[in-house]
């Protein structure tokens, strides 16, 4: 028996609208991708008679912001995901004093703080003059309590979330705001710890016992400070440097025996990556690249990486923004620690500080011994 016509005609509408509706959904999804998903972008607008240039980098997460008028730059950077308006700028207001102006910067979408130039220089606008901050609201400068503490001859003056390894000469004081503690390592003072590295939560020690070489490392968990030892039976010389580290790996270029290693105390493992017959590594702006062992041992290289935020010391310590830089610090800066997301820890002096645009600069703790060494000495753990 034959099947009706107007059956098979359904079925064909049937078959169109269910076409038709996945066509829909399909386009509909790559509207809303192109939407919602995160892209890099550039572009300029006007507030208040202020030209603003906004830009957003997808890789760092970040916006970045600047604002000029009558030849004055005013330059800042957020740490957010995508947003999926632009403009984010709503507002600026103008202040002066003297040689002094400052902009109060209004979003509602993104933090802002005041930007300031003083005679055409940019500065963090915690180094303005006493006037100025009468001008500026009062909820920028919220004052911190020092709660002043000694540990051994380290004196603790406001210490943030984070946990401190100070070196002192035999082990490590390991400092937070909930312990206190002395990690003994060797009976005789060293002084030069230049082997001494940190690779995702582990501090990796050499043994100093030895004269020129060493079959051991020491291991410094720096989540809870136990120390575990790891015996090798390669022969590793003092005469090398850190190339760098990537993930659980830190690189060591062995001058003397012409060899890159790969080291991951995580797991107590270690591999030749380069010797004098096979090239070894290097990783540069997130790829690796061949590069053969006699250029490393003679140019003492560094992986390169792209990094959210740069700094420099030049009569103060500076942070960097394309071809533009803003003064954070009018200290004598004689050491950059370490930078933690956008926590920047830096030496002045037997002080360390660290400085953020919310808080300006604070100072940490002091130790006596920096006026003297303070190379490699310092390693702070981020707990999260």
């Amino acid at each position: 028996m034959l099947k009706p016509i107007t059956n098979k005609k359904s079925k064909i509408k049937q078959k169109r609208r269910r076409i038709a509706l996945a066509t829909i959904i399909f386009l509909i999804l790559i509207i809303l991708y192109a939407i919602f998903h995160a892209k890099d972008y550039q572009r300029e607008y006007e507030v208040n008679n202020f030209n603003v240039l906004e830009a957003f980098d997808k890789n760092k997460k970040m916006y970045s912001f600047k604002i000029t008028k009558d030849d004055k730059n005013f330059i800042f950077t957020v740490e957010s995901k995508y947003i999926i308006s632009k403009n984010l700028i709503q507002e600026i207001e103008e202040l002066e004093e003297e040689n002094t102006t400052c902009l109060i910067i209004k979003s509602a979408q993104i933090t802002t703080y005041p930007q300031c130039v003083e005679e055409n220089n940019i500065i963090d606008y915690h180094l303005v003059s006493d006037k100025m901050k009468e001008k500026l609201d009062s909820k920028y400068f919220k004052s911190k309590d020092e709660t002043k503490d000694n540990y051994e001859k380290v004196t603790i003056k406001n210490i943030d979330d984070n946990t401190y390894y100070i070196w002192n000469y035999k082990g490590f004081y390991q400092i937070s705001n909930n312990k206190k503690n002395n990690i003994p390592i060797f009976e005789k003072d060293i002084y030069n710890i230049s082997n001494v590295a940190e690779v995702k939560d582990y501090l990796l020690i050499p043994d100093y016992n030895a004269s020129y070489y060493f079959n051991k490392f020491y291991i410094i968990n720096m989540s809870n400070g136990d120390t575990t030892t790891w015996d090798f039976k390669e022969s590793i010389y003092f005469d090398g440097y850190y190339l760098g580290k990537y993930k659980n790996s830190l690189y060591y270029v062995d001058k003397k025996t012409n060899i890159e290693w790969e080291l991951i105390p995580k797991k107590k493992k270690m591999r030749k990556v380069g010797t004098e017959s096979k090239d070894g590594k290097i990783l540069e702006n997130n790829e690796w690249n061949k590069i053969s062992v006699s250029k490393l041992t003679k140019e003492n290289k560094t992986f390169i990486n792209a990094e959210k935020y740069e700094y420099e010391i030049d009569n103060g310590l500076y942070i960097k923004y394309n071809n533009l830089r803003k003064k954070i610090s009018n200290r004598e800066v004689k050491e950059i620690i370490t930078k933690i997301k956008d926590k920047v820890y830096y030496l002045s002096g037997d002080s360390l500080y660290y400085y953020t645009e919310q808080t300006g600069e604070i100072e940490v703790m002091s130790y006596f011994e920096w006026n003297f060494n303070y190379k490699n000495m310092i390693f702070i753990k981020e707990n999260k």
